[in-house]
């Protein structure tokens, strides 16, 4: 009883670091590039994060709720009171910036949200949420903070905020196929001898990242990126062609310092996308 006690008394919150990494990171990208427009920091941001961290939190709960239908009468209670508390922060923080700051853009960008994270909720009910596409639909929603910070900083949306979204879609998208690479892959696959063998076993993030690169050419031969958006790339394609063509087996395998080298590429790509726009 005691213990039951005691991990009622803890939020519940995710434990996945890198979840925490893609939330942060796109809002500190839609900031500092708002940052050079806005001449002060609005306090009114401080609202959005409080939306957007309760959008956030409101999935673990709700995850959890559906994952274990069994669980007993009391912990599903508490599930569905942190479920609404988060919720609620969300709704009364979003609100306000509707309804007292007038920003009705928050609207279609809000239902967008909303879709996205039902759909995610649908995956996992069937439990696929691990999926390719249900961890990409999950990116893509949180790399909506980039173009919701940067707008809510500046009161405007642009070709700037589509372009913010975009790439932080497209750059933490790609750490979803590298993970089940160095991770789900590779460990469990003698590694082959050949460098051209090892590279098919990549296809899928190689092809991934291909298709990034030609977007990204695309978009900044039309105009639609600054041509500096594509540096930011290019450490996150040398990482994946060097993680190809080096095999991750179980004994070398460290989760703590993927999770550092991740980070530290997250950081490298924040900078440089903040210098290109």
């Amino acid at each position: 009883m005691r213990e039951k006690a005691n991990t009622r008394l803890n939020l519940p919150l995710p434990k996945e670091h890198g979840s925490w990494a893609m939330f942060v990171m796109p809002l500190i990208i839609g900031f500092a590039v708002a940052a050079q427009i806005a001449a002060q920091w609005p306090w009114r941001s401080l609202w959005l994060i409080g939306a957007a961290l309760g959008l956030f939190l409101v999935r673990f709960p709700i995850d959890t709720l559906i994952k274990t239908r069994k669980r007993p009468q009391a912990d599903r209670a508490w599930l569905i009171r942190w479920a609404i508390i988060y919720g609620s922060i969300a709704a009364l923080c979003g609100g306000w910036l509707i309804v007292i700051e007038q920003l009705y853009w928050l609207v279609p960008l809000g239902v967008l949200s909303a879709v996205l994270l039902t759909y995610h909720w649908w995956l996992v009910e069937r439990r696929q949420e691990m999926s390719a596409r249900g961890e990409l639909a999950g990116i893509f929603g949180l790399a909506l903070g980039a173009p919701l910070a940067y707008y809510v900083a500046t009161g405007v949306i642009d070709g700037t905020a589509l372009g913010l979204w975009i790439v932080n879609a497209l750059y933490f998208g790609g750490t979803v196929f590298y993970i089940k690479l160095k991770v789900r892959q590779q460990p469990k696959e003698p590694a082959p001898d050949r460098v051209s063998e090892r590279l098919v076993k990549a296809k899928a993030c190689l092809t991934y990242q291909s298709v990034v690169l030609t977007l990204l050419i695309l978009l900044v031969a039309f105009e639609r990126l600054p041509a500096l958006a594509l540096l930011a790339f290019v450490p996150m394609t040398l990482k994946v062609l060097r993680g190809a063509t080096r095999w991750q087996d179980r004994k070398s395998l460290s989760l703590p310092r993927l999770g550092v080298i991740e980070i530290i590429h997250s950081v490298t790509f924040a900078v440089l996308i903040v210098a290109a726009f």
